[in-house]
């Protein structure tokens, strides 16, 4: 929302004369260029959008790489500084006072603030503002740092805040991997949100009276809600002139003059490629995004420590948001982070693999999900590789269970946990098909919950080694019943699955 402050003061602490003496002497010893050696003001005044420019394309060219120094000020330009593409690597660092002294902000619309190319080096101490101090604080950059083939770049205590759509995006082009953010980082008030009510739909489509989904920055990943409380969220799948196709279908047909509202964009998104690998994001702050504070959906390797996700529109963290039946995000960590005041979820994890999240601080979402470990949860209630995500909360630990109905064999191959629910009156036990034997030496312990049996036995078989040192193919019969549960583990001396079961009820 625009607003213009009681006082023009743009920035915490007024900088010191030595600060901001403009260095003519700089040597290829310290490799330090102050970005008003290039006749960059800073003052809030001047477009110093030509001398930094000017900067960026002397340093990128610099065979040597070395620092582009910010001293404390307001620098506003008029169009997206660009970083340029270089067939070598050449290592740049952008330093900053603090986010707090040192502010890049757009005096005119533009798609970027800032496109940030080339790995190494780091990014410290400067605010991205997508909004405009000295006008009003109109919002004119959709995203404040557009940032492709940055392999290990480092960002330490910079901020990324007022973007239309998204604070920092990582595009899927190019090589992404190793990169870390650290140091109180923070993405905060990006994004937007589009109310309206002139939309029917119903299945998966959604289709508008007069808005334009295309022309209003609606894209794959934002979120269509309406109505209140659990399932009252969509993802968008697909987006053209007049429609969107979101995932799951609506619960209840959206009618013409019903409210909605589409979430737009998010604190920090790291778009769905080969090299988008291998995040650390360590003590950093997601607070006010209008979608998601934080979006991963690149193949593996982000683990998330500490920090906060609060007062996000959706949620603090969405976790595998890429297309329908795409691979999973694998081998992520969540630990000891914080949530609050969160929109709908506090995380929201669609296609994970391999995620472990450790002891968070879950309260309860403002209008969605219950808190605690329910604000945990999926939009499309496909649980792709759940059985692999592990939580502890409060001490306990939770794990997803496939459920079957078991009308035909349940193989475990590749899982460790199943429920049974089976309708009354089945014909036939329930099989369970039991994985192949392990080749470690550790122990595991593979669990059947039995929520009801149908009436019949469960039969637990295996192909590849003995039940309870019968043949595999005779297996074991477990008796019919409900509420109990089987516990199978290898025994590598007997080369057998060890079957045991609490007793069920008749």
């Amino acid at each position: 929302m625009a607003f213009r402050p009681k006082h023009r003061k743009l920035f915490g602490n007024q900088p010191s004369p030595s600060e901001l003496d403009t260095r003519s002497d700089v040597s290829a010893v310290d490799a330090i260029y102050n970005v008003k050696s290039f006749g960059a003001e800073g003052d809030g005044e001047a477009d110093d959008w030509r001398a930094l420019q000017d900067a960026v394309d002397f340093i990128y060219d610099n065979p040597g790489g070395g620092a582009l120094f910010f001293p404390p000020g307001l620098y506003r330009i008029s169009q997206p500084l660009e970083v340029p593409e270089r067939d070598a690597e050449h290592t740049v660092s952008w330093l900053g006072q603090s986010p707090k002294t040192t502010v890049i902000a757009p005096s005119e619309p533009m798609p970027y603030l800032i496109r940030m190319r080339g790995g190494d080096g780091k990014i410290e101490g400067i605010k991205f503002r997508g909004t405009d101090p000295m006008d009003g604080y109109a919002q004119h950059a959709k995203v404040c740092m557009l940032a492709t083939d940055i392999r290990n770049k480092v960002f330490s205590n910079t901020a990324f805040v007022w973007g239309a759509v998204h604070g920092l995006q990582i595009t899927g082009k190019g090589n992404n991997n190793l990169c870390v953010f650290d140091r109180l980082c923070q993405f905060s008030q990006n994004g937007t949100v589009l109310k309206g009510s002139g939309a029917r739909g119903e299945a998966d489509t959604v289709v508008f009276a007069e808005f334009n989904p295309q022309m209003n920055d609606v894209h794959v990943g934002a979120y269509l809600k309406f109505g209140s409380g659990k399932g009252s969220v969509y993802h968008i799948d697909a987006v053209s002139s007049g429609s969107i196709t979101v995932s799951p279908d609506l619960e209840i047909p959206l009618q013409q003059g019903m409210e909605y509202a589409i979430h737009i964009g998010c604190g920090l998104q790291t778009d769905r490629g080969s090299d988008n690998n291998v995040y650390g994001i360590y003590d950093c702050h997601f607070v006010g995004n209008a979608g998601a504070g934080l979006m991963v959906r690149g193949l593996y390797g982000h683990h998330i420590q500490g920090g906060n996700f609060d007062s996000n529109g959706i949620a603090g963290i969405h976790i595998g948001s890429g297309m329908i039946n795409t691979t999973p995000a694998y081998s992520n960590t969540l630990t000891h982070s914080y949530f609050e005041s969160n929109g709908y979820a506090n995380v929201i994890l669609d296609y994970p693999s391999g995620l472990t999240i450790l002891e968070p601080l879950l309260a309860e979402p403002v209008d969605g999900t219950a808190g605690e470990v329910d604000s945990i949860t999926s939009l499309r209630g496909y649980y792709f590789d759940y059985d692999t995500t592990s939580i502890t909360y409060n001490g306990r630990h939770y794990g997803y269970a496939a459920e079957t109905d078991c009308s035909k064999p349940y193989s475990m191959e590749g899982t460790s946990q199943a429920a049974i629910n089976r309708p009354a009156g089945a014909k036939r036990p329930a099989v369970i098909e039991l994985p192949s034997a392990p080749q470690h030496p550790f122990k595991e312990k593979l669990e059947i919950f039995v929520e009801d049996s149908g009436g019949q036995p469960v039969h637990l078989i295996c192909e590849y080694a003995a039940v309870n040192k019968q043949p595999g193919n005779v297996g074991v019969m477990v008796p019919a019943g409900v509420g109990y549960v089987i516990a199978v583990y290898y025994s590598s001396r007997s080369s057998s699955w060890m079957v045991s079961h609490t007793i069920p009820l008749a």
